[in-house]
């Protein structure tokens, strides 16, 4: 009974499994790796690799030899952050660590290799005349660069300077190494030493320039600044002697300076403090009759009468009243008590004119501090304006001395020399920078190798043949019945003829397989076809048919290729007379039938060629062929046409039990094989599995070949169908 199965849109059958179930074609973990991939692709294609990488190495070694020696000459200078100043001021450009490291060096990279700096080399050598530069750089007498202009001549010269000039900064240093390449070994040494002089000339120039257009720029900013100052000081001094306010000098403190009226003020009010002080002090003395204590007149004269009163104490004591000496006493000390009134009375006139005084003295200076007070408030208000006028003098006069500063101090910081010191002159090379051969010669190795590379990239994608024997049951839908290895320099047929061989064991499997293809065991009927010619369908035939003679069975083998017969051929059996004379009408099978080749194996050739094979085919004698056959035989093997081009192996695989589809690896294209197997099944053919054969090392990646098969050789087949 055959199986139809519909195809999807894209061609391709998924595997299936018990009956309508998709599941992965194979486990990762069973993949080999991508390094044993790429080695099986390269090894396949060795022979492809190693031209590729031959001519590229051959094109590198001719051009080596043919290439001009090329010298260059290098000389190492060392540029600095800071560069040394004769005198401790800041230069107009920023140094040091004004600029980022990277900055600052990628800014004097840059410089190394501006256009400017080629410009001044080439006017600087005279390239446009120079004998020894045109000569080595083959430029003719008539040549763009000596008939041009100056102007054009030098800007293609230092093009040409730019395009061999090599700056090498030393990592980790502020070493940077100049050098030139050129045919000639002066004029290379002549351009770096020129390249370095202008390279230093430069940034003295460009320094300079910067210094004297900032001078320009303060100078003017100074004449400006002059004029300003001296107008706001006119203005200044005209306001204070109009409004009549005389600043005194500062005493030291900062901002104590005071105005005239200021300072009269303070003064008179200091002495209003005072004289208040004097006449509190004059009032507090007379009401609290202080000047008992002050009046030293009366304060002696009590003394004295305190002595005389002791001593008439004493006499009473001895004596009476009326005693001389006790009547001399108290007529003194009665005269000393006239005298201490007359001296208490003194005293408290003077305290009344010392407070009467001191009262005036303060009642004057009131009205003196009134009128400094009325004059001083007065004058603050014309302050304000006058305080505005002299902070617009200080401004102007700090401006002013300011960038009289900076402007003699860029003076100064013009002499400070270069940031850029040569350290290793240039010399004159010995031998040249190029070409290296070695050189060249890896660099072609390496372009070889991605050529090949690309190569082999674009036919793995473009190969969209069989390359794994389990697409058999994962994109067509086929059961794999065996994979045959390819084998070379051996006679495929006196292989399959020994059974002990190891070709005959590689088809035992197919045999095996195909022992299992129906309910009763190998078909009766079994067709070989393929895609296209020449795939081993032939061959495949054979081993089967030769397989089941050994095992004892009747088999006949028939060629029914009727446009292209090669079983006859291959086995050096006689095609004088075959199938195609049983399909024009002789109904004699047995004496068609080539008996004699090998023990229980018949062989059925097609005969002379006919003119019309594919009306032979759809005839109606094609059935009554195989009955016939199997009437005297177990087993009928067919070697039948490929599928694309032809109708013959549909029609005759509608005829037969079964169809095993030979397919060779690495060769047509899955989409081609899904087409020819759509359409033996659209004619009913049951298509029982597929044989791939000449699996070689294209197919080690996926399990199939000499190290995974029987331990075969491989080698182109002598066989072609």
């Amino acid at each position: 009974m055959n199986t139809q199965m519909e195809l999807p849109e894209n061609g391709l059958v998924p595997m299936v499994r018990n009956g309508d179930e998709p599941y992965a074609a194979y486990d990762e973990a069973f993949e080999p790796s991508i390094f044993t991939r790429l080695w099986r692709i390269i090894w396949n294609n060795r022979l492809i690799v190693a031209v590729i990488i031959g001519l590229t190495m051959a094109v590198a070694l001719v051009l080596t030899l043919l290439a001009t020696p090329q010298f260059t000459s290098v000389a190492r200078i060392q540029v600095n952050r800071v560069e040394a100043n004769v005198a401790d001021v800041e230069a107009v450009e920023p140094a040091g660590d004004a600029l980022l490291y990277d900055e600052f060096y990628r800014t004097q990279y840059a410089l190394l290799e501006s256009k400017n700096l080629a410009e001044r080399v080439a006017r600087k050598l005279n390239l446009q005349s120079n004998e020894e530069f045109l000569s080595a750089f083959d430029i003719p007498s008539d040549g763009e660069i000596v008939t041009a202009n100056q102007r054009r001549s030098i800007e293609i010269t230092s093009d040409l300077l730019l395009d061999n000039i090599q700056i090498n900064p030393v990592v980790g240093s502020s070493l940077v190494d100049v050098g030139f390449t050129s045919p000639s070994r002066e004029f290379s040494r002549t351009v770096v030493a020129t390249w370095i002089d202008e390279y230093i000339a430069a940034n003295l120039e460009r320094r300079f320039d910067a210094t004297g257009d900032a001078r320009k720029f303060l100078e003017s900013q100074l004449a400006e600044l002059r004029t300003r100052l001296e107008d706001s000081e006119r203005q200044f001094v005209g306001y204070a002697s109009q409004s009549g306010i005389v600043s005194l000098p500062s005493t030291g403190v900062q901002g104590a300076e005071r105005t005239l009226a200021a300072s009269d003020l303070a003064a008179m009010n200091e002495a209003l403090v005072e004289a208040r002080a004097d006449r509190l002090a004059a009032e507090s003395a007379f009401r609290a009759g202080a000047q008992q204590q002050q009046n030293q007149v009366a304060t002696s004269l009590r003394s004295e009468r305190a002595r005389l009163s002791g001593e008439r104490a004493k006499l009473l004591a001895q004596f009476e009243p009326g005693y001389p000496e006790i009547q001399s006493l108290d007529s003194q000390i009665a005269e000393l008590d006239r005298e201490i009134a007359a001296a208490i009375g003194t005293g408290t006139a003077d305290l009344q004119r010392s407070l009467r005084q001191a009262i005036d003295r303060e009642n004057g200076l009131e009205k003196e501090v009134a009128s400094y007070r009325a004059a001083f408030n007065s004058e603050q208000q014309d302050t304000v304006q006058y305080n505005i006028l002299r902070r617009e003098v200080d401004t102007n006069r700090e401006l002013y001395n300011s960038l009289l500063q900076r402007y003699k101090e860029i003076g100064v910081a013009g002499v400070a020399a270069s940031n850029a010191q040569l350290i290793d002159a240039p010399r004159i090379p010995i031998e040249p920078s190029s070409p290296n051969l070695a050189l060249n010669l890896a660099i072609g190795l390496l372009l070889g190798l991605g050529i090949a590379g690309a190569v082999l990239f674009a036919r793995e994608e473009m190969d969209r043949s069989l390359r794994d024997p389990s697409d058999v049951k994962g994109k067509l839908g086929l059961s794999l019945l065996g994979v045959i290895p390819r084998i070379e320099d051996v006679d495929l047929y006196e292989e399959l003829t020994d059974p002990k061989s190891a070709m005959s064991e590689a088809y035992l499997s197919v045999g095996i397989m195909l022992d299992m293809s129906t309910s009763h065991g190998f078909p009766r009927t079994l067709m070989t076809s393929s895609t296209v010619p020449s795939e081993g369908k032939t061959a495949t035939s054979y081993a089967i048919a030769s397989r089941m003679a050994r095992n004892g069975r009747k088999t006949v083998l028939v060629d029914l290729d009727l446009r292209n017969p090669s079983v006859g051929k291959r086995l050096e059996i006689a095609n004088d007379f075959g199938a195609v004379n049983f399909l024009t009408g002789s109904d004699d099978i047995r004496s068609l039938v080539h008996n004699e080749f090998q023990p229980g194996l018949s062989v059925l050739t097609t005969g002379p060629m006919p003119p019309n094979p594919g009306e032979l085919i759809s005839g109606p004698r094609v059935a009554q062929l195989l009955e016939s056959l199997l009437q005297d035989f177990d087993h009928v093997v067919i070697d039948a046409p490929p599928v694309l081009g032809i109708a013959d192996s549909p029609v005759l695989g509608a005829q037969v039990e079964g169809v095993a589809f030979v397919i060779e690896a690495n060769r047509a294209g899955l989409r081609q094989i899904v087409g020819a197997i759509s359409r033996l099944r659209g004619t009913g053919s049951n298509v029982v599995g597929a044989v791939v054969t000449k699996a070689d090392d294209r197919n080690l990646d996926y399990g199939y070949g000499s190290e995974y098969g029987y331990g075969y050789g491989y080698g182109q087949s002598s066989s072609g169908d």
